[in-house]
């Protein structure tokens, strides 16, 4: 009697499903046949599936005798989250439906694109570095037509509260609220809800909240390429000019929080591209370029007005304010074009001359952009 109260033996498969496992509650399918296991998670899928848009678990599934539950079994590297993001996309058709980054959804999105790179699954790679450059753009024209949305919505935003305290205004990179000063990869969305929620603690938050806190920064975004092989200096220099941006001066905690992701030579690239750029930009602005006379009768060039234009509206503003626009060169100098178009009859010059000016600004912008990657030694 007492011996047919003995447990019968337990096979090595039926002792190992007795440990706490737990099935995934919505990867776990009951006609699955393989299963990934991480931790003490199952997950039950579809070998097909897999195979179809991943060669690296193709090769896997060769190359496994693993059982379990009578099924194939892989023991994943990955953790729980990580696989759920990827075999949560090659489950819903591979789409993402993101349009654009944010501080929301940037975590999820580098972990799938790590995963997606890792395992060979291309179409999510190739929609998130997609979202990447639409928000950081290689082309000078839709970098300013972004730049045009972002302060659109920095000027229907809330104004900043009165200053307290000393009563002085924040200084330059701790919460200035210039309509121009907003970086081109400003959440714009969130922004938005932000000035839609009122009153309260929010409120009261500094004008610092949508530059700093409200946007992915890009010095994280490199370090994501960079850990993905993703190295195209048309994808990069974008990003590099964008951290230049948001760095006023060298030294100091915020500094170091924003070049934290960064890898060494990294940094070596950033610190020497934003002196290029920044000796660039100061070495035009302290001269009147040379200009040919216009093609009127007779040919002419109003010499003595331009030079009292450039010096008022290019020279004395740059010397004046210093660091806190030179940190942005390209928009300085479009924001003087309006300026000259605007007041070049006050220093007595003819339209066709100030239509000349405009011109060489205009190029001048294109030729600094490209050679933004040179200057952040990306090519």
């Amino acid at each position: 009697m007492a011996e047919s109260r003995k447990r019968a033996r337990l096979s090595d498969e039926e002792e190992v499903d007795e440990k706490p496992f737990v099935n995934h509650p919505t990867l776990y399918f009951d006609d699955g046949n393989v299963i990934l296991r991480t931790g003490w998670t199952l997950f039950c899928v579809h070998k097909s599936l897999l195979s179809k848009h991943s060669l690296v678990f193709a090769n896997m599934f060769r190359h496994n005798e693993d059982r379990f539950r009578g099924l194939t079994q892989l023991t994943m590297e990955e953790t729980r989250e990580d696989l759920e993001a990827l075999l949560s996309v090659l489950y819903d058709g591979l789409r993402i439906d993101v349009e654009e980054l944010s501080v929301e959804t940037f975590p999820a999105l580098a972990t799938l694109l790590r995963m997606a790179t890792k395992f060979q699954v291309d179409r999510p790679c190739k929609d998130i570095i997609a979202c990447i450059r639409a928000q950081w753009p290689a082309s000078l024209a839709q970098h300013d037509a972004r730049e045009d949305t972002v302060r659109a919505t920095l000027a229907a935003a809330p104004a900043p509260p009165a200053p307290v305290g000393n009563g002085k205004a924040p200084a330059m990179g701790q919460g200035q609220g210039q309509a121009g000063a907003g970086p081109s990869n400003l959440n714009v969305n969130a922004v938005a809800a932000q000035g839609a929620g009122g009153g309260g603690a929010a409120a009261a938050a500094p004008q610092q909240a949508p530059q700093e806190d409200l946007i992915v920064h890009p010095g994280s975004v490199i370090a994501l390429l960079r850990e993905c092989k993703y190295n195209d200096a048309s994808l990069l220099f974008p990003l590099f000019y964008a951290l230049s941006r948001t760095t006023w001066q060298f030294g100091g905690p915020a500094l170091g929080h924003h070049l934290a992701p960064l890898s060494v030579a990294d940094m070596e690239r950033f610190v020497v591209g934003i002196e290029r750029l920044r000796s660039s930009h100061a070495s035009r602005a302290a001269l009147l370029p040379p200009f040919d006379a216009v093609p009127t009768n007779p040919p002419h060039f109003c010499s003595a007005g331009a030079q009292q234009l450039w010096s008022s509206l290019v020279l004395t503003p740059l010397a004046t304010k210093g660091l806190q626009r030179a940190h942005q060169p390209l928009e300085e100098w479009r924001d003087v074009v309006p300026l000259i178009n605007a007041q070049y009859l006050r220093y007595q010059i003819c339209q066709v001359c100030a239509a000349a000016i405009v011109i060489k600004i205009n190029t001048y912008r294109q030729n600094l952009w490209a050679l933004l990657p040179t200057f952040f030694e990306l090519v």
